[in-house]
C-alpha cells in the first residue's frame, strides 16, 4: 500500500460548473521519539491481528502525527478554509482527503460552516478513528458528508482506523 504524505494536500471545491482549489496545507513531519514509534505505544487503537502486521513504521509515524496535532495549527487551518468558502453560493460541493478531512470536520463541530450555504463534503481516506471523537460529530441541516476509501490508501488495510465511517 502507498504511504504517501497524508499532511499535504488541498481541499477542492465545486460548485456548479466551477472547481477552484480553497486550501493548501503542508504540515511537515514531526521528529518523532522511537518510543512513539513502538507497536506499543498504538495499542489504545484496538488494530486486530491482521492490522497489526499490515502496520509499518510508515503507518505509525502518520498515526502519531495524527495524534498529537497542534491544536492551534488546526484552528489556523479552519479559520482560512471557513474564510475561503463563498458568501452567497448554494449547493456547495467540498472534495479532500486525509489532512483535509480533518480541517473539515474541524470547521463542521465547531459550527463554522455558515448556515446558509447548502454543503456537502466528500471526504477521501479519512482515518475517522484518530480525530478526536468531539470534532467527528455534526448536526447541522444544511451540512452533508460522505466518507469515500480509495484501495491504494494508507488507511484501507486498517478498517479499525474508520469502521464508524464505512
Amino acid at each position: 500500500m502507498a504511504c504517501s504524505q497524508p499532511f499535504k494536500g488541498q481541499i477542492k471545491l465545486v460548485s456548479g460548473n466551477q472547481r477552484k482549489t480553497l486550501l493548501k496545507f503542508d504540515i511537515p513531519e514531526k521528529e518523532l521519539s522511537f518510543t512513539d514509534t513502538l507497536m506499543c505505544s498504538h495499542s489504545q487503537l484496538k488494530l486486530t491481528k491482521e492490522e497489526k502486521r499490515e502496520l509499518s513504521l510508515d503507518h505509525r509515524k502518520i498515526i502519531q502525527q495524527y495524534l498529537s496535532l497542534d491544536p492551534k495549527t488546526l484552528l489556523e487551518y479552519v479559520e482560512e478554509f471557513v474564510n475561503a468558502l463563498p458568501e452567497s453560493s448554494k449547493n456547495i460541493k467540498v472534495h479532500t482527503q486525509d489532512f483535509g478531512s480533518y480541517i473539515c470536520l474541524a470547521a463542521i463541530s465547531m459550527g463554522r460552516i455558515p448556515k446558509e450555504l447548502q454543503i456537502s463534503f466528500d471526504l477521501v481516506d479519512t482515518p475517522t478513528e484518530l480525530i478526536p471523537k468531539k470534532l467527528s460529530k455534526h448536526g447541522q441541516k444544511n451540512i452533508s458528508v460522505n466518507f469515500i476509501y480509495s484501495e491504494d490508501s494508507w488507511v484501507t488495510p486498517f478498517k479499525s482506523l474508520y469502521k464508524t465511517a464505512a
